[in-house]
């Protein structure tokens, strides 16, 4: 018997055409884990069977769900975040610059895990799936991560992958050293750790008869957006907007090259205000939550990301 192992396992993400109908074309995706699974709960039937044994349970509906971590990056990162928010306004001419915002329906995808080490290859597949958020954290020493928050509609195993050649798609990393941060306008040069988090309100209860347990459709919410700073506590112009809820922006800027530049832009948001606390002799810190929205900002998206590279276009 040959065991499988996680280091060899392929991951392959296609754009769906019709939901829930798997893609023609795939892209090979470098990941770090791949959460993504399909469970089918063992529910407790209350038939009175004439004994105390318990009588044969039933089973419920599919869920499928998880996290998907993905490292950042100006090459790889773009089709997830074209799968996030739809085909991206490109501009320039080399190197291009890809502009995401949030619009009013998110692209379902095909994913699927490749497990070719068995005696016989198996293909996990996994059928209308949307993001259901993500989240990453800047600052630190650590790999610069982004954690995907995937659902899906329906799993089966398939003995062949969905697109036999698909396109493989290299990594062009960026790191928290190369990250900087601007804060209304301004270079926020005391910044520790920026937290960003964006919850697209997927409504994943929509199960419908003859749908044998698999969703029928995973229709989009409000998105929210949030987050937190921490700084240096060398001032108090955070504390002060948090205390008078004044509107401010943030802008994070990861740049690896001139032609290798991944970006995440907050343009309106308000701080939740909370005053430092002293929990020891060491240096303080302010720490302030954050949630961003849109209101009358020029770019009309409460987040926008945006790459910098060589490649033409991701429509």
């Amino acid at each position: 018997m040959s065991m499988q192992k996680g280091s060899t396992v392929k991951v392959l993400l296609g754009y769906e055409a019709t939901f829930k109908t798997a893609s023609a074309d795939a892209f090979q995706l470098p990941v770090n884990t791949f959460g993504l699974k399909a469970t089918r709960a063992l529910n407790a039937a209350a038939t009175l069977a004439g004994s105390r044994n318990p009588p044969m349970p039933f089973a419920g509906n599919k869920s499928t769900a998880g996290a998907i971590v993905v490292p950042v990056d100006s090459l790889a990162l773009p089709y997830w975040l074209k799968a996030i928010f739809g085909a991206p306004g490109t501009t320039g001419a080399g190197p291009y610059v890809h502009e995401f915002k949030i619009g009013d329906v998110q692209p379902s995808l095909t994913l699927e895990a490749a497990f070719t080490d068995l005696a016989t290859d198996k293909f996990s597949r996994f059928l209308g799936c949307k993001i259901g958020g993500f989240s990453l954290d800047v600052g630190g020493d650590g790999e610069l991560v982004m954690t995907l928050n995937t659902v899906g509609a329906d799993h089966s195993f398939q003995a062949a992958a969905f697109d036999a050649s698909p396109t493989v798609v290299t990594l062009a990393r960026v790191n928290n050293f190369q990250a900087a941060v601007t804060e209304g306008g301004s270079t926020l040069a005391n910044a520790k750790l920026i937290n960003l988090a964006v919850d697209f309100g997927l409504d994943t209860s929509q199960y419908v008869i003859g749908g044998a347990g698999s969703l029928g459709a995973i229709p989009e919410g409000t998105v929210k957006v949030s987050g937190r700073v921490q700084t240096l506590f060398e001032d108090t112009t955070l504390l002060d907007k948090g205390a008078n809820l004044t509107e401010s922006g943030l802008k994070i800027t990861i740049t690896g090259s001139a032609s290798s530049i991944v970006e995440f832009e907050i343009p309106e948001l308000f701080y939740e205000w909370s005053s430092p606390d002293v929990p020891g002799p060491q240096g303080l810190m302010v720490d302030m939550a954050f949630q961003g929205f849109y209101d009358n900002h020029a770019e009309a998206s409460a987040i926008v990301a945006r790459v910098t590279n060589g490649v033409a276009s991701y429509a």
